[in-house]
This record gives C-alpha cells, structure tokens and sequence, in this order.
C-alpha cells in the first residue's frame, strides 16, 4: 500500500519541478537579460559623459583665442565675438566626434545642444546667462544624446526585445569655462611661458592696450611674425624718451645683473631658483586665498639695455611672460619697483638701436592657459590675460 503511493507521487512532483525549473529559467532570463542591457545604459551613459566633458572643454577653449583677447579689448567686438561662439560650436562638435559610445560611432552634437555664454565659477549653482557683456563670456555648455530623434539615432538593448522592448534614450551634459581669476604663477611648472625680467607700469600698459596699434601680424600655421596687421594690438614696452619709471629692467637672482646673466633670462626664463632666491618662492602670489592683493619689492634699472637685442630677436614669434608695477621708489641704479603681476604676450619685434620710430620692443597680448597659472575664486577677473580651461560640471 505505502509502496503504491510513493510511486504514485512521484510523476507528480517531476512535473512540478518541471514547471518550476520553466518558471526559473524565464526569471533567470529575465535577469541576464536586465543585467546585459542596464550594463549596455551604463557604458554608453559613461562614453557620452566622455564625449559631452571633452567637446565643452574644447568648446572652452575659443575663449582663449586671439579673437577672444580683442573682444575684450573692445577691439571690432561684434565680428571678433561671431568668431568665437563659431569657433566654440566647431571645436565642440569636431571633438565629439571624435568620441563613440557603446554600438555607435563618433558622437554627434545636435547645434541646438551646445550653449555659450557666462558661468559665475565662484558659484556651484550658477546657472548660464546666454547673453553676458560680450568680454565676459566664459563658458560652453553641451548635451550630447543618444535618442530615435537625434543623428546619434538610440541605444538598442541586446535582450529587453523579447519583452517587446527594442531602444531607449541616454544622454550625458558637460559645462566647461575658461576660468580667469588669476592669482599666482609657479615658474617652477614644466613647460611654463618664460618669465622675463622686464616691467612696464600698469597705467602705461593700459593705455597701449587701449589704443589700436597694429603694425604686426602672426601667422599660427607658420608660426611667423611679418609686418602687416592681423587685427591684434601690440603694446610697445621700452621705447625711448619715456619718463624714467614707466619701464624697467629688474634684478631677479642678484643686485646687479650682468649683461650675460640678462642674456640667459631672455633666452631660457629666469629660473626657480632665481625667483625663489629674490621672492622667497618660485610661485609669485598677487592675490592670496580671500582675493586681497599681494605685491614684490624688485630692484632694478630703468631703460633697457641696447646689448639684448640679438638675444630678444631670437625670441620673436615667442610667448613670455613679464611683470607690471604700480610704484616705483628712488631713481637710477637704486630704482625699486613695486610689482603686482604678470602679463603674457607673444614677441613680435624688437629695435633697441638707432633713431627709428619703430625703436622698442613690441608684444602682443595674448591669452595664457598654460602649465604655471594658479586661479583662486577670491581673485579678481584677468581680464583673460591669464586662467585655466576647466569643467565645472
């Protein structure tokens, strides 16, 4: 009888494993299938992020282009600005296609995704202002996607179809600025511009940059300076027959620098060593963690000397850094300037001897986001003289 039963049962329970191993292999299916697809969500979201931080940062990087410095230098703004927001369009898209994302190729960015305009960096919520004063443009925003209405088309699933779920939308933002509250420089960073050891009094500086002298022109691709006008104004640091303080020749490293030591800091920077020997450190502070202006006490001559001429004319096409004072003290060989920053330009011509109206030595401003700059919220606007390119979202 016992027998009988047992034997009885047991076709019923193979049937119901049976059934529930079904059950469990479409569960566990269902799994694979979550995990497959939510893996492919993942790698995609990650690659646009990718894509979105790379083609803001480049975007960014207009607001560091020589069109950009005129803008601010109210030079032929409405022209100067087309070309920068143009330029921010172009880099960013170009860049993005230069990135994939998961079972795609380069990434598209629609043009009504990309953003410009300003970022208050010393706020995490700040949000953009499409249309800032032209000079105060800093920041790139885009949205790349990957939907059925976009030229990135959508991500396909590998297994949600067998639940009739075949493609679904992803899409990843990125802002970026061109950050320019320049605080400090460190000539002790690898591959920092070369900091001369020349001063021009801010006022004076100011008013060269405000006038529209442009009698030289660079070429990027050649990466040559002729004479002509390329719609960048020059400021002419050293000319003669100036009042004694507007311009110096200032001693970094020892008191009185001699003609061969000058020549090694026109051809190779002044050093670290040299800075920090002069200042205390090789990183020039101007403006400390709370914004508040700092300065140096530098000794020096007036005028410049005839003898750098060659050594400067080996630099032309050159970008260098070099000082602005506000307060010269006593006169002579016992000149002191009161430094209180760095100014970045590109040397374009140089004449130190004869009678020329074009005597002196003639800068470009530019831009500078290289390796050395250190920014601090607190401090004020460069004006873009100086800063980083950086995401901020």
């Amino acid at each position: 009888m016992w027998h009988f039963l047992m034997s009885g049962d047991r076709p019923r329970r193979r049937g119901a494993a049976a059934i529930f191993a079904m059950v469990m292999m479409v569960v566990l299916i269902g799994f694979a299938a979550l995990t497959v697809d939510v893996g492919v969500l993942y790698n995609t979201r990650a690659d646009l992020q990718n894509a979105a931080d790379a083609a803001a940062l480049a975007g960014a990087a207009a607001y560091a282009t020589p069109a950009m410095v005129q803008v601010r230098l109210d030079k032929n703004v409405s022209e100067n600005l087309q070309t920068v927001l143009a330029t921010a369009a172009s880099q960013a898209q170009l860049t993005a296609g230069k990135n994939w994302s998961f079972a795609g190729g380069g990434t598209a960015i629609e043009p009504d995704d990309i953003g410009t305009g300003w970022i208050d960096v010393t706020s995490a919520t700040s949000p953009l202002d499409p249309n800032p004063t032209p000079a105060n443009y800093n920041a790139v925003q885009v949205v790349v996607r990957r939907s059925k209405d976009s030229s990135n088309g959508p991500v396909r699933f590998f297994f949600a179809p067998i639940f009739g779920k075949h493609t679904t939308s992803v899409s990843a933002s990125a802002v970026a600025v061109y950050d320019d509250h320049f605080a400090a420089y460190d000539v002790s960073i690898p591959g920092s511009a070369n900091l001369w050891p020349f001063t021009i009094s801010t006022g004076q500086y100011d008013n060269w940059v405000a006038g529209s002298t442009d009698n030289y022109q660079y070429n990027p691709e050649t990466d040559q300076v002729g004479n002509g006008q390329d719609g960048a104004v020059e400021v002419r640091l050293y000319p003669d027959k100036l009042a004694p303080g507007n311009y110096g020749l200032l001693n970094i490293g020892s008191p009185n620098q001699s003609t061969t030591t000058l020549e090694g800091q026109i051809i190779s920077g002044v050093s670290a060593d040299d800075v920090e020997l002069e200042t205390g450190t090789s990183k020039l502070t101007f403006y400390d963690e709370n914004g508040d202006p700092l300065g140096y006490n530098i000794s020096g001559n007036p005028g410049l000397k005839a003898a750098l001429e060659g050594d400067i004319k080996a630099r032309v096409g050159d970008i260098v850094a070099f000082f602005v004072h506000d307060q010269v003290s006593n006169s002579g060989s016992n000149v002191t300037y009161h430094i209180t920053g760095i100014r970045f330009a590109r040397v374009m011509y140089v004449l130190l001897q004869g009678t020329s109206p074009k005597r002196g030595l003639w800068m470009q401003p530019v831009s500078y986001n290289g390796p050395g700059v250190i920014t601090v919220a607190g401090a004020p606007s460069s004006d873009g003289n100086a800063g980083h390119i950086t995401l901020v979202r």
